[in-house]
């Protein structure tokens, strides 16, 4: 009996522990599950909590979130239907995961010149809450949007060498995801797809020689410990990465707090920008300094518009399998592209808001 006693006092204060490691509030009237693929560090998951967090205080405590991280309750590539289902109320979303599924949003992911983080994202957001296509996208998959996120811009870390020309690609074994890296495939790169967190030892045994990644996952990886040569491409951005609603969750907020998610949800757009440009500064910083630092180079200017061009050279293929999907592809191309332009007017005249 004493041993029973004890066994159940032990297993209560692990279930309190779990309770309180999971939960921003345990008082939330309404507690979402939320599911993220990656790992509970890093700038993403910073941000998601502080928009978990902005969640409770603006509900005056009425929404609460459960965050599950590392892929606990599905991994990234079951997220949309996941969340569609209800096996989470919330949920990341990745595109190139799901691009039967999630076509029209995929916009985001074609590999053009645009690396700035908070004109993309702004885009991206703008065209995900107004545009009809994607609007009937997520309702169809019984979703419902709610921000953006990023990667920011591509860069290309080695192991022993710098990637300077196109041909420096050719042979060269390299994990790489996605349009990007199907146009590094066709710059004659043997081409590997890995998540990050297996590239370290793929770097280290040599089974890769180079990586595609963004400035502050290089080092939320360590990646930099067994790769010493960072080309800077600062190319694009994957944008086609966000966080969505189950669409019966959201119908069961009160209109009050349906208004705090609409507004949190913006608010994150500007929060995220601030936070990615920052990490992604002192995040080189740090790489760049100490006993064994980063080494790093720039794409030759003329080398690297060929590269812009063959992203560009993409586009048609895109509207085309936009329009095979029934969609209109040009149309929600040129949508985007006019958002681009209208939040790059907006930074160039005015600056990005957090520094108004």
């Amino acid at each position: 009996m004493k041993l029973f006693k004890k066994c159940s006092v032990a297993l209560a204060a692990l279930a309190i522990s779990g309770a309180v490691t999971l939960s921003s509030s345990a008082k939330a009237e309404t507690m979402l599950r939320w599911s993220d693929g990656q790992p509970n560090r890093g700038v993403n998951s910073e941000t998601l909590q502080w928009m978990a967090s902005e969640l409770e205080k603006r509900s005056n405590g009425d929404l609460g979130v459960e965050f599950h991280w590392g892929g606990a309750l599905f991994k990234s590539k079951s997220a949309v239907k996941g969340v569609g289902t209800r096996s989470a109320d919330i949920a990341t979303i990745i595109a190139a995961y799901t691009p039967k599924e999630l076509v029209a949003y995929s916009v985001g992911d074609i590999p053009l010149p645009n690396s700035d983080v908070w004109v993309g994202m702004r885009a991206m957001y703008e065209l995900a809450t107004t545009h009809p296509a994607l609007k009937k996208m997520f309702d169809d998959l019984n979703l419902v949007y709610l921000t953006n996120l990023s990667t920011s811009a591509i860069e290309i870390l080695c192991k022993d060498k710098f990637i300077n020309t196109l041909d420096d690609l050719k042979g060269v074994k390299m994990r790489a995801v996605g349009p990007y890296g199907r146009i590094f495939k066709d710059l004659g790169a043997d081409v590997a797809r890995l998540s990050q967190a297996k590239v370290y030892n793929a770097l280290d045994s040599g089974i890769v020689e180079c990586n595609q990644n963004y400035m502050y996952s290089i080092e939320v990886f360590k990646q930099n410990d067994v790769a010493k040569k960072l080309t800077k491409l600062d190319w694009g951005q994957h944008l086609a990465f966000g966080v969505v609603m189950n669409k019966e969750t959201y119908e069961g907020l009160s209109d009050a707090n349906r208004q705090v998610l609409q507004e949190v949800s913006s608010d994150f757009i500007d929060q995220f920008a601030r936070r990615i440009q920052e990490a992604n500064i002192k995040a080189l910083e740090r790489m760049t300094s100490g006993d064994s630092p980063l080494e790093v180079a720039e794409m030759d200017p003329n080398e690297k518009a060929k590269l812009e061009k063959m992203g560009f050279d993409t586009v048609p293929n895109w509207i085309e399998r936009a329009n095979d999907a029934g969609l209109p592809g040009q149309d929600i191309f040129d949508s985007y592209m006019a958002l681009v332009a209208k939040y790059e007017k907006i930074r160039d005249e005015k600056g990005y808001p957090w520094n108004n």
